[in-house]
């Protein structure tokens, strides 16, 4: 199976900035935030070749991975995989826009 592009929603793209500028200030140095962006990458590469990794969820469109303490909901097109959540667990769950 040929490897899918993996693109991310405008959601996606604040929701992991934002974790990792939480660990930079928290922190006061980058290493922790730059070892969850190489797993991250780590993981879409993984994703990429193997669409269905992810469990489906409730609405059967939308899979998700967990990863440690976060969780990558996806759902898959023709070509691309878009990454609509990165979600930090210890969050409130009435704040997750994906169900």
């Amino acid at each position: 199976m040929a490897k899918k592009e993996i693109i991310w929603s405008d959601l996606a793209k604040l929701e992991f900035s934002n974790v990792l500028d939480f660990y930079v200030l928290r922190n006061g140095n980058s290493d922790y935030s730059l070892k969850i962006l190489e797993e991250v990458e780590d993981l879409l590469e993984t994703l990429s070749a193997n669409e269905f990794i992810g469990r489906l969820t409730s609405n059967k469109i939308t899979r998700v991975i967990p990863m440690k303490i976060y969780l990558i909901f996806y759902e898959i097109n023709a070509n691309q995989i878009e990454i609509l959540s990165f979600w930090d667990n210890r969050q409130d769950i009435k704040n997750r826009k994906i169900k």
